[in-house]
């Protein structure tokens, strides 16, 4: 199946002969180069950085859509801590005006003039918030 083993020529070891690695790390002989050699070796120390122009707009106009996101969350949050708080009034008003009625009613006495509450019955012109103050009278009676 297999013809006999040949002697291997001059020319077979030269064509399977493999090339040792160059490379910074190691020296033929495989001793481990510094890393401050071969730094000064490759030659890369000597070149100019150069930085490119599109980088340096690039990073600008991150920076400015950082800044624009930072005051979008800043202005969400400062609305929102407004609308709470104009929330929590609002329900203190009810609450008060919940107790006054309350009171009045525990002890029989006539309620008081009505306190004005700012809302949006504010825009109301006086006819229609005459109105509104005549049918809690009326249902009281």
């Amino acid at each position: 199946m297999h013809s006999p083993p040949r002697p291997v020529t001059v020319k077979d070891q030269q064509d399977w002969k493999i090339p040792p690695c160059i490379s910074n790390w190691k020296n033929p002989k495989g001793y481990t180069i510094p890393l401050d050699k071969r730094l000064a070796a490759d030659g890369r120390g000597l070149q100019d950085v150069q930085i490119n122009d599109n980088f340096a707009k690039l990073s600008e106009a991150l920076y400015v859509a950082e800044q624009k996101a930072r005051e979008a969350v800043a202005m969400r949050s400062k609305v929102q801590k407004e609308m709470l708080l104009k929330e929590k009034e609002r329900k203190e008003q009810e609450l008060r005006a919940l107790a006054q009625k309350a009171r009045s009613e525990r002890t029989g006495v006539a309620p008081p003039a009505a306190i004005p509450v700012q809302s949006e019955r504010s825009n109301m012109d006086d006819a229609d918030m005459a109105d509104d103050y005549e049918q809690p009278r009326e249902r009281e009676r």
